[in-house]
């Protein structure tokens, strides 16, 4: 028997991403060093972080003592001036950032010089901040100086904890999330993944179905053999039975030999067919007979070949509209749907938006070749409030285009992202970083109906309602979703 990822590693992952809320609150109890050689600035300084709730502040006056007070003490973060007589700040800044990199440091000067913060940043520091310093800017660099480090260590100790288990029960470990939607997504994932049965995954467009397609097979018994991602939706009319099954030679004009379809370029392993809603009506029937009887039919051949591939699919569409309409086979939609994910969209993940696009501005520092440290108050709130149509792959586009605009500034503005945000946001939208009640309960809804095979009879004493209000709830879904459309 194979190994999945198993309930005590589901355990860790949510425990290291629910948990981050809560340790985030514990930043006021972490140990800051003050670095100054003036002890009047020193109280003056420690009595203002007293006052913003930071309770555990140490001061030095005297640069020489820090680096021996680090060896023995754990520190979270540090502040440090620039000119000292016994040693200049920034000397003492690389002294320490080639022992303790992981501490972030802060520096504060009254002396406003470009030179002296380029090279503050490029000798490690995480921000440059003059005397006096804005309270309310300081407090903010600060905590998002210590919420970095926090996130840091909760990573690596997320990692560690994981380093003993096998590959294949690391299989999320590149999925980036904090939401109890994505963690319900991933306990399906393990529960369908072992077993044989088709699994169609239904979501917006950009939210990752090819991703969670390939985790299901990689989970699978089957993650040794080929994984074939077949898009729908690209693939000609005219040319869909011979991409899909393949063709004998001679059969039609252009068949100039035997051509293998990816039903057969899968064999023995796991065939994802994304956008199915696509599939014309008249090769339905041939794929509903394919997993049927696990054998498919080249054109021109007569002869059938078996297969032993499982097959997933996907689709943006709401399939059982088009059953209703006649478009897509009832009968295949049930053989497609016999294990059912859906992926929430991004603007109903919370504080994911803000988790991923930090997560894509380190892939674009590195991409770039940047130093950019964070994003503006105005940008926070413009991605809280946007609504994401392309969901995680527009985020990660908008963001890595930010990076490579943003070469003069440590922080990405609004200025850097397209215009398309700010008219959307600028207009109020209702799309925040938090799902609302309704989203819940809507998605709950849709989520149990595909569950029951989309019977509203089986739903309707799941969800404790009758059948007449199922109705009426899903009839409000429906219209809901064809505004958003229009």
């Amino acid at each position: 028997m194979h190994d999945v990822l198993n309930p005590v590693t589901i355990k860790k992952i949510n425990t290291y991403l629910c948990t981050i809320t809560f340790l985030r609150q514990l930043m006021l109890n972490d140990r800051i060093l003050i670095v100054d050689d003036e002890p009047s600035y020193l109280e003056l300084m420690k009595g203002l972080l007293n006052q913003e709730g930071f309770t555990n502040i140490i001061t030095k006056d005297n640069p020489l003592e820090v680096l021996p007070y680090l060896e023995k003490h754990d520190t979270d973060l540090i502040l440090l001036d620039v000119y000292m007589p016994q040693m200049t700040g920034l000397e003492l800044l690389e002294k320490i950032y080639a022992q303790y990199p992981k501490i972030p440091i802060i520096i504060i000067t009254a002396v406003d010089k470009v030179e002296v913060a380029l090279n503050a940043i490029k000798l490690g520091a995480y921000e440059f901040i003059t005397k006096p310093p804005d309270t309310d800017r300081l407090v903010l660099t600060i905590k998002r100086a210590l919420g970095k480090r926090l996130l840091e260590t909760e990573r690596d100790s997320l990692r560690q904890s994981l380093s003993d288990e096998k590959p294949e029960q690391r299989v999320f470990s590149d999925i980036i999330t904090d939401s109890p939607m994505m963690y319900k997504v991933f306990e399906l994932v393990e529960i369908f993944a072992p077993t044989n049965e088709t699994v169609l995954i239904s979501g917006e467009t950009g939210t990752g179905k090819d991703l969670l397609a390939r985790k299901i097979h990689d989970l699978s018994p089957r993650r040794d053999k080929p994984f074939i991602a077949v898009n729908l939706a690209s693939i000609s009319t005219s040319l869909f039975e011979s991409e899909l099954f393949g063709h004998k030679k001679g059969t039609f004009t252009g068949a100039g030999e035997d051509k293998m379809g990816y039903f057969e370029a899968a064999k023995g392993g796991t065939i994802f067919l994304d956008e199915i809603g696509e599939l014309p009506l008249e090769l339905q029937g041939k794929l509903l007979r394919t997993i049927q009887y696990n054998e498919i039919m080249r054109i021109g051949d007569p002869k059938p070949i078996n297969l032993d591939i499982r097959i997933l699919s996907a689709t943006n569409r709401n399939l059982l509209e088009a059953v209703n309409n006649k478009e897509f086979r009832a009968d295949l939609y049930y053989r497609l749907n016999r294990g059912y994910i859906h992926i929430p969209a991004l603007r109903k993940r919370g504080d994911d938006i803000l988790i991923l696009a930090d997560n894509f501005l380190e892939i674009g520092n590195k991409t770039y070749d940047r130093n950019i440290l964070g994003f503006s108050e105005a940008v926070v709130k413009d991605l809280r409030q946007y609504s994401f149509p392309g969901n995680v792959r527009e985020l990660e586009n908008i963001i890595l285009n930010a990076v490579a605009k943003t070469s003069n500034s440590q922080y990405i503005d609004t200025i850097d992202l397209p215009s398309s945000i700010h008219t959307e946001t600028g207009k109020g939208t209702t799309t925040g970083r938090l799902a609302t009640l309704d989203d819940v309960v809507e998605e709950h809804i849709l989520y149990v109906m595909n569950a029951m095979g989309n019977s509203i009879q089986k739903a309707a004493p799941i969800l404790g309602v009758s059948e007449r209000t199922l109705q009426r709830r899903l009839k409000t879904i429906r219209e809901n979703m064809n505004i958003e459309r229009h």
